[in-house]
């Protein structure tokens, strides 16, 4: 166990450059123009239920994914948690970006982007995934009292096609000037964090984190002092 995080934080640390706070770890977690993931929730503030995820981790080898997986699925709810009802939010992270919508009807969005994917485009990802998934899903997700794992192939049609932002551009015939983007709240981790509160304490109490994960949180941390992860 020790070992296998000890090389994970060593693979971290030799990776090139980004434009972050951490820039090792950023070329590594985000490659240049990434979608890396799309989680959609039944939105409830600090209690929101996992409907569908769907993830492009084939770029990471196998004992990478496990907590890059959980990393994502816990900043993802996270970020949805604190996202009111019917605004959007944009998080600003060491590894990039997660953008989220919250729809009126109680569904929250949010889409894991690298520094450089445009956020036009992803917002247009959440609102066209929100937009099906409430066509396709209605009477399958109001009475959720826990995560799922729906079958949406739509949705998960649009994550593989939004994989490429010039490809969407063209499928969506989005306007640069996308009326839908302004007004987003801009934030850092830091700004999400509710008074008294700190990311380990969340990461310790966090269903989305496994132990392996918290450490290796905690050893990454510890070994690339200059790498912060969030």
């Amino acid at each position: 166990f020790g070992s296998r995080i000890q090389s994970f934080s060593t693979a971290l640390a030799r990776g090139g450059v980004a434009k972050a706070h951490c820039p090792r770890f950023c070329r590594l977690i985000c490659p240049a123009m990434k979608l890396l993931a799309l989680t959609l929730y039944k939105f409830k503030e600090d209690d929101s239920k996992e409907l569908i995820a769907c993830m492009e981790l084939g770029s990471f080898n196998f004992f990478q994914r496990g907590p890059i997986k959980e990393h994502i699925r816990f900043h993802s709810r996270l970020v949805v948690n604190r996202t009111p009802l019917g605004r959007r939010s944009t998080v600003d992270m060491d590894i990039g970006k997660v953008h989220s919508w919250v729809h009126p009807q109680g569904i929250g969005a949010a889409a894991l982007i690298d520094n450089e994917y445009p956020m036009r485009v992803a917002f247009t990802l959440l609102s066209e995934c929100v937009r099906i998934f409430l066509e396709r899903m209605a009477g399958k997700w109001e009475e959720a009292s826990g995560d799922m794992q729906l079958s949406c192939p739509e949705v998960e049609e649009l994550f593989q096609k939004f994989q490429n932002p010039a490809e969407a551009d063209k499928l969506t015939k989005i306007e640069k000037d996308l009326e839908e983007v302004k007004g987003t709240v801009m934030q850092s981790m830091d700004d999400l964090l509710k008074r008294g509160e700190n990311l380990d304490q969340l990461m310790q109490k966090s269903k989305d984190l496994s132990s392996t994960s918290v450490q290796f949180y905690r050893t990454a941390k510890k070994n690339n002092q200059c790498c912060k992860m969030y």
